[in-house]
């Protein structure tokens, strides 16, 4: 049975949540926030309490399929493809990667390629111990809609089969993957216990560790913090007398009160209300009949108020509002029949009488002069005076026979029955306007009285107020409407008129102060105490009972949260656990193991020691370094820890028994020159018998690689991850283009010549001559390359540490026409490229491409004479 077995068939006693915790462990390798967010909901609802996510979490509990990359060693599992990639980053899925199913193959690709996207899903695929994450096209719009996705080509025990993996929560890989191992920075990091510690331990006592400790101490603060902001202080509500039905209903308060009497108590009926406030007054006077005079005189203040109200209302009343609209109706319609009549009297009349004769102003006029005439200057005489010798009594004039003529005719219209009217009309619109003009309809009420009426009835303050200002609108409307004449949208009533209610406010004084009179028996006193008693603690009931809810559903709350924090710090089952399989895998055999891996990876310094903790899943592998007086995490470097964690890996690799392929992604970040190339060569040597898989962005590594399956007789297999015009993640089978030796490079010489002149313009432009200066540029490079790989063979390679002895004997000595040509050929690319600052004078033309061509077959040609010449 496997350490991972054991754990399976003590993980059927765990509690659901403590299952599903263990499950997200092992798939992910480590729990991140929503993660924790989400067992703590479990472990919450395992406890009682409501899940605050919707749908409802269910957990799901640890199985086989959940086992983590643990070497496998009854069967081989070796990767054949990585292909049709979607969403993964802005890799396309016409991408494949493939892999040879023996030996070593090498993934090259700078930063920035899409190679880690690649590394990345194999780490989720196969399930690393530090799996972390894939991401989608962080700048597609709908990037959280997006789910990474791949498919899986590989081969168990020979046989093909295929497997889709999905970052899908739910989505669980073909578990034979689990046999392919991955190890990367972040999978040396989860190898140390800790930053501080080089301390090792099998990925299941770190699981079980995490398990007990690591999820106590991650949950335990939230848990915690939640239990003391609960609100469960009762003291407030003790002022609600114990010795009454509200205070037996709900003293003691604790998590099982039970709220239904409460409830039924602190809901008071509107006359239980009125008898509440009544009561006070009825019992606090000594003398019942004075009490009863001054609620008659309320009585009577409250009936004055009324009244008030009830005559400023009448100013601006619908009744006279249509009053005074019916003055102006008629004043406007008898000013009409004047202005008829005056037209008429104009017609009359051969000479152009003056504008607004026979109006208004006119009419009064003509009044005073006749006034004056009856009076002083024609004394006892008929108005108008007209005989010959009379004079007009304004302009003192004579009258001619044409003014005597029209003065008679003048007043035979005075004295028509129109002007009178319209006169008359005028004279009672002017009497409203100036019973308008200072009208009022303010009123005051006093603050007492108000606080008074809104202790009888709770709303009526407000109404007065509401319909005083309905007041104040109406008759400004009433002002605005006698000065301009426009009686449209009047203001209406928000309200009904509070006088009904006022009134039978006072009558309800009047009646209580006959209630107080009658208010003499001490036996009758006594039971309105015990009764007001009991209403007030009613009272204080439904002013806290909202609260005295809360308080009990929060102690309940905090009851549950607290076994829930409880179970969560109920650590004992996995250290004992982690004691016994301790005591069971963890063996000098695999210290001995990881002592020979280290020795192998030049770190002789460092011995591989077993020490041992209580606390759940700390025993564990230690790095002591000898003869040392201090911690290792005090001595190691970061990158002797990765070579420590590398040792580890391949001793875990070689205790298993696995024949499975493995992955390696950047293994050497952070290392020098020489742990470089001994691990190079571990992995090398490893390739011998299985299938490895290494990505790199490292190009010495790289080339310590080439050569040391070189050196081997093994032949790895390249592929280049590419950054394109398109995007990134694209694959080619190979070296980079950089990497190529120059035969390689001839081929896409070539091809980039026939895209040149395809596309060649006469006269050439700025585009022609960058697209030469770059064919050039390249051509430089190829001349550079072919020098070390023919005429030097090899001997000495740039990003090599070591010189090649073994091949001096292929060395070429260089004949002087071979030495004019390169020279030559290399000028042609000099005088071309960009890098060279040319006479501005010169104007120097653009090479045709088919003098390009011409001198990428010279160097072929070149090149192809000195390795004849080798033999």
């Amino acid at each position: 049975m496997t350490i991972y077995e054991e754990v399976l068939v003590w993980s059927e006693r765990l509690p659901p949540w403590r299952s599903d915790a263990l499950r997200r462990l092992c798939v992910q390798g480590d729990w991140i926030d929503q993660d924790l967010v989400e067992i703590l909901d479990l472990a919450k609802q395992h406890h009682g309490v409501r899940s605050a996510f919707l749908p409802v979490l269910q957990p799901v509990l640890f199985a086989a399929d959940h086992f983590p990359a643990e070497a496998n060693r009854d069967h081989t599992v070796v990767l054949q493809s990585l292909h049709s990639l979607t969403n993964v980053g802005k890799i396309p899925n016409s991408q494949a990667l493939n892999f040879q199913p023996h030996g070593l193959t090498i993934v090259y690709g700078g930063n920035g390629t899409g190679k880690s996207g690649y590394a990345r899903v194999l780490k989720q695929a196969c399930r690393a111990r530090s799996p972390g994450a894939v991401y989608a096209n962080a700048y597609a719009a709908d990037y959280q809609q997006l789910i990474p996705s791949a498919a899986i080509d590989f081969a168990l025990d020979g046989a093909a089969e295929q497997t889709t993996w999905s970052s899908h929560r739910d989505n669980i890989p073909q578990p034979e993957l689990r046999g392919i191992s991955v190890f990367d920075g972040d999978c040396a990091r989860h190898y140390l216990q800790s930053r501080e510690a080089a301390n090792f331990q099998p990925s299941a006592l770190n699981y079980l560790q995490q398990l007990a400790n690591g999820l106590n101490q991650a949950l335990r603060p939230a848990l915690q913090a939640e239990i003391t902001g609960l609100a469960t202080d009762t003291t407030p509500f003790t002022v609600i007398p114990s010795d009454t039905d509200a205070g037996r209903a709900v003293h003691p308060i604790g998590p099982t009160t039970d709220l239904t009497r409460a409830l039924e108590l602190a809901t008071l009926a509107d006359d239980e209300q009125a008898e509440r406030l009544r009561l006070p007054q009825e019992i606090s006077e000594a003398d019942p009949t004075a009490q009863a005079s001054l609620l008659d005189h309320a009585a009577t203040r409250v009936d004055e108020l009324a009244s008030l109200i009830a005559v400023v209302a009448s100013v601006v009343s619908n009744e006279a509002i249509d009053a005074k609209h019916q003055v102006h109706r008629a004043v406007v319609e008898a000013e009409t029949a004047e202005r008829a009549a005056s037209a008429m009297l104009q017609a009359g009349d051969a000479t152009q009488l003056l504008p607004g004769t026979g109006q208004g102003p006119w009419a009064l006029l003509f009044n005073a002069a006749r006034e004056y005439s009856s009076s002083t200057a024609y004394s006892g005489q008929a108005f108008p005076v007209t005989y010959d010798d009379a004079v007009c009594v304004l302009c003192q004039q004579k009258l001619s026979p044409e003014a005597q003529d029209r003065l008679q005719r003048f007043d035979h219209y005075i004295r028509d029955r129109a002007a009178e009217t319209a006169q008359a009309a005028r004279n009672a619109w002017q009497q409203i306007v100036r019973e308008v003009g200072p009208a009022s309809v303010d009123f005051t009420v006093a603050p007492n009285m108000l606080e008074s009426l809104r202790a009888r009835v709770p709303a009526l303050p407000d109404d007065i107020q509401t319909f005083q200002n309905d007041l104040v609108a109406r008759l400004q409307w009433l002002k605005s409407a006698v000065a301009t004449g426009v009686w449209q949208d009047c203001p209406g009533y928000r309200g009904a008129n509070p006088v009904a209610s006022i009134t039978q406010v006072a009558e309800v004084l009047r009646v209580e102060a006959g209630r107080l009179r009658a208010n003499m028996d001490a036996e009758a006193l006594a039971a309105k105490k015990l009764r007001l008693k009991e209403l007030e603690a009613r009272q204080l009931l439904s002013e806290h009972i909202e609260g005295i809810a809360r308080v009990i559903e929060n102690l309940a709350h905090r009851a549950r949260l607290q076994n829930c924090l409880n179970d969560i710090a109920a650590t004992r089952p996995m250290s004992v656990l982690a004691g016994q399989l301790t005591r069971t895998y963890i063996s000098e055999a695999l210290a001995g193991r990881m002592n020979e891996e280290l020795t192998r990876l030049e770190l002789r310094h460092v011995e591989a020691g077993v020490s041992s903790a209580g606390e759940a899943g700390a025993v564990r592998l230690g790095i002591q370094l000898l003869d040392c007086q201090l911690a290792p995490h005090q001595v190691l470097s970061e990158a002797e820890q990765r070579m420590c964690a590398l040792a580890y890996f391949f001793a875990e690799l070689h205790q298993s028994g696995s024949t499975s392929g493995i992955v390696f992604d950047d293994p050497v970040s952070s290392l020098d020159h020489s742990h470089r190339t001994a691990v190079a060569q571990r992995i090398v040597e490893e390739s011998a018998n299985r299938q490895v898989i290494v990505f790199t962005h490292d190009a010495v590594f790289f080339g310590e690689l080439l050569t040391l399956c070189q050196d081997a007789g093994l032949a790895p297999e390249v592929r280049s991850i590419s950054y394109r015009a398109e995007g990134p993640g694209y694959v080619d089978a190979g070296l980079p283009y950089d990497m190529r030796r120059h035969r390689e490079r001839i081929a896409q010489h070539r091809r980039d010549q026939q895209q040149i002149a395809a596309t060649f313009n006469s006269p050439p432009g700025d585009t022609e001559r960058y697209a030469i200066r770059n064919a050039y540029s390249d051509l430089r490079v190829t001349i550079e390359i072919g020098i070390e790989d023919t005429i030097l063979n090899e001997t000495v390679v740039r990003f090599r540490d070591g010189i090649s002895v073994g091949r001096l004997n292929g060395v070429m000595a260089v004949l002087e026409q071979e030495f004019r040509e390169v020279q030559r050929l290399h000028d042609r690319c000099c005088r071309n490229v960009s890098a060279h600052s040319h006479a501005a004078g010169q104007q120097r033309p653009v090479t045709h491409p088919d003098e390009l061509l011409g001198d990428i077959e010279a160097v072929n040609t070149l090149f192809t004479r000195i390795r004849s010449r080798r033999g």
